[in-house]
């Protein structure tokens, strides 16, 4: 095998070394696919492999933690909930619509896999300048990918975030995520037990979409590359993804099914060859027997990517009752293999047998990497001239800023209703579903900050994941796990490897101090493009549970003349990242101040009393302060023409991120109740003001309502279009 050949299959010649080495032969071409597929990034994980072993993944909620084809946790009474995040950047960067398409389609199946239905989905989607017609196009597609493949199905969109920054000008982000309800005692696993069992093809037939797909994510690539990459995007149906749902779903109810995985990256390869390794068992399989859409070769079917395909494990003596299952639903179904007990991987073709492989060199001994990384240097301490900057300046300068308004343009192409259990839509802190035939609500969002990343990864890391504990704490959700989705550069290069490096060290350290484990997730490196790199983008999905959805707390103004109370510590003009840059006095982030410290007990404590006044029933409506600071949080609580009268002393403060912080409002009546509990748990408050009727004022300073709102609203299809 020559050197060239060996490089195109994203493989290093030390690595095919090591390979040849251990088998003492030469390998055929389908064998080197296969290492192609599973030793690189996204399937084996060799750069972060190290890092992220050191997260805590245990509770005593955790039913199961990563290593399967999603995380689940404990809500009592026999109640599951599965979940998880993953990437679909490069596919849709090449091919928006169908990339995203099939982004939302693989993490359904990674739930429904599991014997959990699907009850939400989630999306992060990050895209570059608005300005050019290639980032409008790449908006437009994923957009309605994400809206067709999800509404088709009959899963609700509840929420996510959409953020535009120059970083991403050549390579948008699509991180899908996926919530299911599961029993308990009804998890499936991928873990085959029975030797002899039967390997079963399930859904649709093969084609030639996707191959070297997973390969394709683990590389860097230029403008240049698209046609050439164009063959490795997958095309999905999402209505037959509907019924390979259900089929699968009753196969499970019916205990018919051993074992399954689902056919994602690297198809048949990593779903075989995951199989054998968590059973510690051998697979054998005849590539003949696998359903065809067009002619391929046995390398082309092991290195699909098509869509909607289950490969399961099944005892021989229910085949014909699976066949008959699967009939019923019109899904494809063949028998094309057993579990073996050799521990190796066997694929024949025409009798001949072109891939056999122990087990263990393909998995275990896939190589894990020790990169070089760089701690970026202590920053200077300036003290920023902001004496030309006037509110209303400040305000044009958010409603002129894609990632400051409201993105109804977005999510109202998802179906968020759909199912008939959603309690809270996208736009609002976290989304939030009920679980069907139950008073239980589970909350979920995603969140990431990447400038904060950028400036200090690890103590940005925190702030981004102490921003989705508030996001489900304010609607009274108890946060209890994450999933993640760490989108970073190349890692050769030793400044974007300490990006990962203390980005996860954060994500343990925040994690750790708040139990929320980390259960499930996805790495997603060499995000760049003609060598511009993305900033650091390390999204957590957070999922939080309430027994009884009477209990959620309204983000929105409930009544006119309700007391506004602001709780937290401003983070000062100084000191908050995002106030800095949008308006406009920042360019470089090597100028940015050093992130403050996290108080974490500052969090608790404040955390702590929220819930207790929640449970009293003194607070008519709850939101976070984040990006855009207490202005931006009230702008997102407006409806039904409420308006606020509010006083700050100072009036960057208003702009300003926060820790810890909170906007509540409160009845009048109230107001001796919750003052005697913030003063008993010496808490920090101040009572800035007032919920008003159709106006807004500042510090005594009036603006036009009805232009802001509109503002608010409309600027962000104005600008886009």
């Amino acid at each position: 095998m020559n050197e060239d050949l060996i490089k195109q299959h994203g493989l290093t010649i030390d690595e095919f070394k090591i390979i040849h080495k251990y088998l003492k032969r030469d390998l055929s071409i389908e064998e080197l696919g296969i290492f192609s597929a599973m030793w690189n990034e996204h399937c084996c994980y060799k750069t972060s492999k190290k890092w992220l072993k050191k997260l805590p993944t245990e509770n005593n909620i955790v039913i199961q933690g990563p290593g399967e084809n999603a995380g689940i946790i404990d809500l009592k009474d026999n109640d599951g909930i599965a979940f998880k995040i993953e990437s679909h950047n490069h596919p849709s960067y090449i091919e928006p619509f169908n990339g995203s398409a099939t982004g939302v389609g693989g993490i359904l199946r990674d739930i429904f896999t599991m014997g959990a239905r699907p009850i939400a989905t989630l999306d992060s989607i990050r895209f570059g300048d608005i300005t050019t017609d290639k980032t409008k196009y790449l908006l437009n597609g994923v957009v309605h990918g994400i809206g067709h493949y999800g509404n088709c199905i009959g899963i609700p969109n509840i929420g996510g975030e959409c953020e535009f920054d120059s970083s991403y000008d050549y390579n948008n982000l699509v991180n899908a995520m996926a919530i299911g309800h599961v029993k308990n005692d009804r998890i499936f696993y991928s873990k085959p037990k029975t030797i002899g069992g039967l390997i079963v093809y399930i859904g649709s037939k093969t084609g030639k979409d996707g191959i070297h797909g997973a390969s394709m994510a683990s590389d860097v690539f230029s403008e240049d590359d698209e046609d050439e990459k164009r063959p490795s995007v997958q095309v999905g149906d999402p209505f037959m993804e509907k019924l390979l749902m259900e089929g699968c779903l009753e196969l499970m109810s019916s205990g018919l099914i051993e074992s399954m995985q689902d056919m994602g990256a690297a198809g048949i390869t990593s779903s075989s060859v995951e199989m054998a390794s968590k059973g510690e068992v051998g697979v054998l399989i005849n590539l003949d027997k696998i359903p065809l859409r067009e002619p391929l070769s046995p390398y082309e079917i092991l290195l699909s990517e098509s869509q909607e395909r289950m490969l399961a494990v099944i005892e021989p003596e229910n085949n014909e009752k699976v066949k008959s299952i699967l009939k019923r639903w019109q899904i494809d179904y063949e028998v094309i293999g057993e579990i073996t007990d050799t521990k190796r991987v066997v694929f024949s073709s025409k009798n001949k047998n072109v891939v056999d492989l122990p087990v263990n060199i393909i998995v275990d001994d896939a190589p894990e990497y020790d990169r070089e990384f760089y701690i970026p240097k202590k920053r200077k301490i300036n003290d920023f001239d902001l004496t030309n900057l006037n509110i209303e300046n400040m305000v044009d300068n958010l409603f002129q800023n894609l990632n400051y308004l409201e993105k109804s343009w977005v999510f109202n192409q998802y179906d968020s209703t759909v199912m008939g259990d959603t309690i809270k839509e996208p736009g609002q802190s976290s989304g939030i579903v009920k679980i069907h035939d139950s008073d239980k609500v589970i909350g979920a969002t995603t969140d990431c900050n990447p400038l904060y990343i950028r400036i200090n990864p690890e103590k940005g890391m925190e702030y981004t994941v102490l921003e989705s504990y508030r996001n489900l704490v304010c609607s009274n959700l108890k946060p209890l796990a994450i999933t993640n989705n760490l989108n970073f550069a190349s890692p050769h290069d030793p400044n974007i490897m300490g990006e990962i490096v203390l980005s996860i060290n954060g994500l343990r350290k925040s994690a750790s101090q708040l139990d929320t484990p980390i259960v499930s997730g996805n790495v997603s490196l060499y995000n760049q493009t003609n060598d511009r790199p993305i900033k650091p983008t390390p999204v957590i999905g957070m999922v939080g549970f309430n027994d009884n959805y009477e209990n959620i707390i309204s983000n929105k103004f409930q009544n006119e003349s309700d007391l506004i109370i602001l709780i937290g510590n401003t983070m000062s003009k100084n000191s908050s990242p995002y106030f800095l840059q949008d308006q406009l006095t920042v360019k470089k982030v090597t100028q940015f101040n050093e992130l403050i410290d996290i108080n974490y007990d500052l969090e608790k404590k404040n955390i702590k009393v929220l819930y207790n006044i929640f449970d009293h029933n003194l607070v008519t409506s709850c939101n976070d302060i984040s990006r855009g600071g207490v202005f931006l949080t009230l702008i997102k609580m407006l409806q039904n023409n409420y308006g606020f009268n509010i006083n700050i002393k100072d009036k960057f403060d208003i702009f300003c991120e926060y820790q810890a912080g909170y906007i509540l409002t409160i009845n009048k009546n109230d107001y001796g109740s919750i003052k005697n509990i913030f003063e008993k748990n010496q808490i920090e408050y101040q009572n800035i003001g007032e919920v008003t009727k159709e106006s807004i004022e500042i510090n005594s300073k009036k603006f036009d309502y009805f232009k802001i709102l509109n503002d608010y609203l409309n600027n962000f299809e104005k600008i886009i279009n």
